[in-house]
């Protein structure tokens, strides 16, 4: 394995980057904390270190550090902002994929009734979710992502997730020109753009591990 000199002078500049990143996200936590426990992932993932620094190519290693490291500063600037804010880190609510894809067609025809149903039939619950406060902060927070989108990918959401059409018909009337396929996955990358606007995916709990030899 390469020396911890070594591993300083090849991703100094990447823990620098994504501190730097994180510290525009989270005012509140200093960038030096950040680094801090950039380097402390090095540490802690000695497995992971060695197997990804002995791949042949430098763009899957970076892109495998990239990920993990923006990862460790996602979860460590949320525990912070928590802690300085006086709240629970557990309290915070995080949009999915498939919950957003969900309430789509609620939010944008503000018919509530096909939501309410499915969550009854999943055995959720009985109560008309969309008039607790809750699902209305939920409404409002999906409504504001949409409004973010440019205007063919508002179309694309609309049509494909909102009036629920198929693959065929998205494709007729968005983009004849290309395949089936492609349109859908243009939806589906303008729903992944929504999880990001509203804060992206939860950090994972990024372990070593360990080898068998």
């Amino acid at each position: 394995m390469s020396s911890n000199g070594a591993v300083y002078e090849m991703y100094h500049a990447m823990v620098k980057q994504v501190s730097a990143e994180f510290k525009r996200k989270y005012a509140m936590v200093e960038r030096e904390d950040i680094e801090q426990e950039l380097w402390l992932w090095f540490a802690e993932h000695p497995n992971k270190v060695e197997e990804w620094l002995a791949l042949p190519d430098q763009k899957d290693k970076d892109k495998l550090f990239a990920r993990s490291l923006r990862n460790s500063a996602l979860d460590y600037c949320i525990k912070e902002k928590a802690h300085k804010s006086g709240y629970n880190p557990e309290d915070n609510f995080w949009y999915n994929k498939q919950f957003i894809k969900l309430m789509i067609p609620a939010v944008l025809s503000d018919d509530w009734t096909k939501f309410n149903n499915t969550l009854s039939n999943m055995g959720r619950t009985s109560k008309a979710l969309a008039e607790s406060g809750d699902f209305m902060a939920f409404s409002s927070d999906v409504k504001v992502a949409f409004d973010k989108l440019n205007d063919r990918e508002k179309s694309l959401v609309h049509l494909f997730y909102g009036e629920q059409i198929d693959g065929a018909e998205l494709r007729d009337r968005m983009d004849a020109d290309k395949s089936q396929k492609a349109v859908m996955m243009e939806a589906n990358r303008a729903v992944n753009k929504m999880v990001k606007i509203l804060g992206g995916n939860p950090p994972v709990k990024d372990e070593d591990y360990h080898s068998n030899t």
